[in-house]
């Protein structure tokens, strides 16, 4: 296998979740994302997960972490679809069950 980091990575687009404030950090609101469904993964110059992609030259393929459980992400909207600085986690059940009803399409960006 013949395989290289790329500089891009995976996002998510996500409608119909929850938002749970769960307290703060970074003397910003945080909040857990519970439920939704991923309408879409695309691949971005910036994954909110701070990983990049990994490609395979021969099979021309990319892998890589899509969500990550738990990790503090930055947003700008918050709950209601306010905007507000803030963040989101996704706790590892939601993440599975996200992954389970996963239907949507991979897309180039947002």
């Amino acid at each position: 296998m013949n395989t290289f980091e790329t500089q891009t990575g995976f996002s998510i687009e996500l409608i119909g979740n929850r938002l749970i404030l769960r307290g703060e950090y970074n003397n910003l609101p945080l909040y857990e994302s519970i439920g939704g469904t991923i309408t879409a993964i695309a691949i971005v110059k910036t994954p909110a997960v701070e990983i990049n992609s990994i490609a395979d030259e021969d099979t021309k393929m990319l892998y890589g972490v899509v969500m990550r459980p738990n990790l503090n992400i930055c947003r700008d909207t918050g709950r209601n679809g306010i905007k507000e600085n803030c963040y989101w986690y996704f706790s590892e059940h939601t993440i599975k069950k996200l992954q389970e009803n996963f239907k949507g399409e991979i897309k180039i960006g947002h």
